[in-house]
């Protein structure tokens, strides 16, 4: 009869549960990483949409101050009248600028601060969504109803979630609040 020594025995690697408990806390860690990262990554947008509104309110104050403190007037809230305004594009298609550029960057083409919605070119906040613009006025002259700024004009960002908390993209009809929304002035 052959007897074996316990005390002799042979390890050849590592139990199924000692891997479990190391693929759990790997998972584990990751988990924690991932979410670490894109809060970092929505907090670095929320930043640069809050810098691109200001950028977008100095240079729509120059634009002002060069034509009679009149503002541009478009037909919807998006930033598509914005840009044709700032980058001197009228044709809002990306065209050589045919009037004053007051922000040279919009003419780079950069996919992160111009993109097309609607086949009108708009200046993208941080999530990559159209900045929102509303003149104060219409095209008469008179004041345009549920604008923020009486006398200027509003721009904001729908922010992080997507959704307005005040008006659609045409700047007219109710949509559902959320409190998110990022606001220039």
């Amino acid at each position: 009869m052959t007897h074996f020594n316990s005390s002799k025995r042979f390890q050849r690697g590592f139990s199924l549960i000692e891997l479990l408990v190391v693929i759990s806390i790997i998972v584990i860690l990751a988990g924690l990483g991932l979410a670490t990262f894109r809060k970092v990554q929505r907090n670095q947008a929320i930043d640069l949409t809050k810098v691109r509104i200001k950028y977008a309110t100095l240079k729509t104050e120059e634009y002002a101050n060069e034509n009679n403190g009149l503002y541009p007037v478009g037909d919807d809230a998006s930033s598509a009248i914005l840009y044709n305004a700032l980058s001197g594009d009228y044709s809002g298609q990306g065209q050589p600028p045919t009037g004053p550029t007051y922000w040279k960057e919009l003419l780079n083409k950069d996919p992160s601060l111009v993109g097309v919605q609607g086949g009108k070119r708009v200046i993208f906040d941080g999530f990559l969504q159209s900045i929102r613009y509303r003149s104060a006025r219409d095209e008469n002259g008179q004041l345009v109803p549920n604008v923020k700024n009486d006398g200027s004009f509003d721009i904001w960002s729908v922010g992080p979630d997507g959704e307005p908390s005040d008006f659609n993209v045409d700047g007219t009809s109710e949509s559902e609040f959320t409190k998110d929304d990022i606001w220039g002035r």
